[in-house]
């Protein structure tokens, strides 16, 4: 593979996947000995959990660049475009460094076989290492013990929350899943748990791991009301009150906040940072249209206190795609109440059923429901009508959604 153009690497890393038997960071361990040869950062930090992985590496993010420090992010998946994943300071890793690294990794693996995701995160360590950063925040794709990133002995490993998702490779209670997405912890480092609700899995091997842990509910607090909310750091004796809600929800916050006090003794402007954090595809209000990438039950439960808060005595129509792996009745349920009609998208990927969800929203709702060949057909199906719209169900949904708006943008400013 020969290619300078980053579209012919994305298909031929896609391509060639290992078999099942395969899988494991085993295999990964002497590539990535031989390719990186210092560390990422000066301090790593890696992100697991069910939700708000991503924005739990954005706030961290801001935080780190107010205080002046140089900082790589590593996340997944895209919504737009593929370089949105591996960002130095803010800003995305052109398409040349990617491919370079896409190129090393090709000759050092061998006969190896790798999966999409073994190749990019090896490109982000390849690209991070070069950098000589502060700080690299890498964000874990599925699981935890079997995910490339967790290659990395991070100083600090943060889960934000443990919910039903993934069960075919992660397992099917929240026992299992949490024993998984445990496996980031390590001998002697921090570990820090950004949710109230732990399964006992993951509490009980981060205090058996971990030199210190840091729990939601007993290290930090947060506290709500109405007007905003307050977050307390008991063992540093350090308090942020009436914090501002945002789209982003405030334990990714708060546990982003419990970080940087960890790593970081700098003074920085806590509140108007969480104030202009924003990250596309959480409950961004686009026109008439509420993107949202939620894609399991719990997340949807979160979209729906969005709506509670910002949206009080309206409903919706959705504009909805998700996969037939998902638990799409109760991610029917948990919305259902706010939905007046439901329009469902067809997408490319060979796990969307459209009967299936059709027969599940007939089912549990009863409720109207129009199908469209795309998503940029729903949209421009209701662009700028009077009904507002949710458009959720899959990141795809969500990528597509954008896309269509601003074609459609570009289309009505033609005419005019």
């Amino acid at each position: 593979m020969d290619s300078n153009l980053l579209s012919d690497w994305l298909t031929h890393i896609n391509s060639n996947r290992p078999n099942e038997g395969e899988f494991g960071l085993d295999r990964l361990q002497s590539i990535f000995s031989k390719m990186i040869k210092q560390s990422l950062g000066k301090k790593t930090i890696i992100v697991a959990g069910t939700n708000g992985k991503g924005t739990t590496v954005e706030y961290l993010k801001n935080f780190l660049l107010e205080a002046g420090y140089s900082t790589g992010t590593y996340t997944s998946p895209h919504l737009i475009q593929f370089n949105e994943r591996i960002q130095i300071n803010g800003n995305h890793v052109d398409d040349t460094r990617i491919v370079n690294a896409f190129k090393k990794i090709e000759k050092l693996k061998e006969d190896t076989r790798l999966t999409y995701f073994d190749y990019v995160t090896l490109a982000a360590f390849d690209i991070f290492a070069s950098e000589e950063l502060d700080f690299v925040i890498m964000e874990i794709g599925i699981g935890g013990k079997h995910d490339p990133v967790n290659l990395i002995n991070s100083d600090i490993s943060i889960i934000t929350n443990i919910e039903m998702d993934h069960e075919k490779w992660l397992g099917k209670t929240r026992e299992e899943i949490g024993s998984q997405k445990a496996a980031i912890f390590k001998e002697g480092k921090i570990g820090i748990l950004a949710s109230v609700q732990m399964p006992e899995s993951v509490t009980s091997l981060a205090y058996k791991v971990c030199s210190s842990v840091f729990e939601l509910g007993k290290s930090f607090k947060i506290e709500e009301n109405l007007s905003g909310w307050n977050y307390i750091l008991k063992e540093n004796e350090f308090d942020l009150e009436n914090l501002s809600y945002r789209n982003l929800n405030v334990e990714s916050a708060a546990g982003a906040i419990t970080a940087f006090k960890l790593i970081s003794k700098k003074e920085i402007d806590y509140r108007g940072v969480i104030a202009k954090t924003f990250l596309k595809g959480r409950c961004d209000v686009v026109d008439n249209f509420i993107f949202d990438v939620s894609h399991n039950p719990a997340s949807v439960k979160y979209l729906v206190n969005f709506l509670k808060k910002n949206f009080e005595h309206q409903n919706f129509n959705a504009i909805f795609s998700s996969m037939s792996d998902k638990d799409n009745r109760s991610i029917i349920k948990e919305i259902s109440d706010w939905i007046s009609e439901w329009n469902i998208c067809s997408i490319d990927d060979d796990r969307f059923n459209s009967s299936e969800l059709e027969a599940s929203i007939n089912d549990l709702t009863g409720k109207k429901v129009k199908k469209f060949d795309s998503v940029y057909s729903a949209i421009k199906n209701g662009y700028h009508k009077d009904d507002l719209y949710v458009v959720f169900g899959s990141f795809l949904t969500v990528s597509e959604g954008y896309k269509a708006i601003q074609e459609i943008r570009g289309e009505h400013s033609e005419k005019n």
